[in-house]
């Protein structure tokens, strides 16, 4: 309840008049963000909400597919993107706010069609295999590092990427979680009798940063800094797992003496300067 007052009491002390207009895409991705009846809600709607309010910003919530968001922030038809990850790609093209980190883990789903299954046993020995990959997705520090060096087949679908692999056409499917897996195999396993993807006897963990980000080529960048200090110190004073815990989910990892969250209270000197 903490939290919804501060929201209240920022709604009461907002000055009257105009709000500048701030465009955000949004995704059905609950718990965080849920979408029902035409109603956003979830621990990142309210920050957001927190954070334009106390910038004298008024929302305005668009539903769009996360591809289509992506070419969006490049033609800087959108201001704020929330919750994703990051990588060299986007980063050319947007300036990340830190929200916290998760400790994240990618599976690799195999092939019926693949003979000799135990000789996959680390992620190096897939140099000759192809495969299925969700276009705009982020699977983690190995995917990024090989994927211009291997044969892969971009999808939008994970349901489709299941038939792939089913069928052989693609060898291996990364995923986060196993039971996407099973969800898009019972979709699809009719198509496909007697064939059943294998899960390699290995997965890769890492700690994945999660952002909410502005597009460099919208008119919001020069509120930036203003933002991503903000954005610092609800992360800084615990507010942001209050949110969390309020909507009953696990919040994020808060580290922030290290050296992306030092970069990230940078912007709070850089308003204060005027830069």
């Amino acid at each position: 309840m903490l939290v919804k007052s501060i929201i209240l009491c920022l709604l009461f002390l907002a000055p009257y008049g105009f709000s500048e207009p701030v465009q955000i895409d949004i995704r059905h991705r609950p718990p965080e963000m849920s979408i029902v009846d035409k109603k956003y809600s979830g621990p990142l709607i309210d920050i957001i909400n927190l954070l334009l309010i106390d910038a004298d910003l008024e929302a305005q919530w668009l539903v769009v597919p996360w591809p289509r968001t992506l070419l969006r922030a490049k033609l800087g038809q959108v201001d704020i993107i929330p919750r994703h990850s990051m990588t060299p790609e986007r980063k050319e093209y947007l300036l990340p706010m830190l929200l916290g980190y998760e400790q994240r883990s990618v599976h690799y789903l195999l092939s019926p069609h693949l003979k000799n299954i135990e000789q996959y046993e680390s992620p190096q020995n897939f140099s000759d295999l192809i495969f299925g990959l969700l276009r705009g997705s982020y699977y983690g520090p190995y995917i990024e590092s090989i994927n211009t060096n291997i044969s892969t087949v971009f999808t939008h679908d994970i349901n489709q990427l299941m038939s792939l692999l089913l069928s052989g056409r693609i060898d291996v499917m990364p995923i986060q979680n196993l039971n996407w897996a099973k969800s898009a195999y019972q979709k699809v396993k009719d198509k496909h009798l007697g064939q059943h993807y294998k899960i390699a006897g290995f997965k890769e963990s890492f700690m994945s940063g999660k952002y909410i980000s502005i597009p460099k080529s919208s008119p919001l960048a020069n509120r930036f800094h203003q933002l991503n200090c903000k954005l610092f110190k609800l992360r800084n004073s615990g507010a942001i797992n209050s949110f969390y815990q309020e909507h009953g989910i696990t919040p994020y990892i808060q580290i922030v003496d290290n050296k992306e969250s030092q970069q990230q209270l940078n912007s709070c000197l850089k308003q204060n300067s005027g830069l």
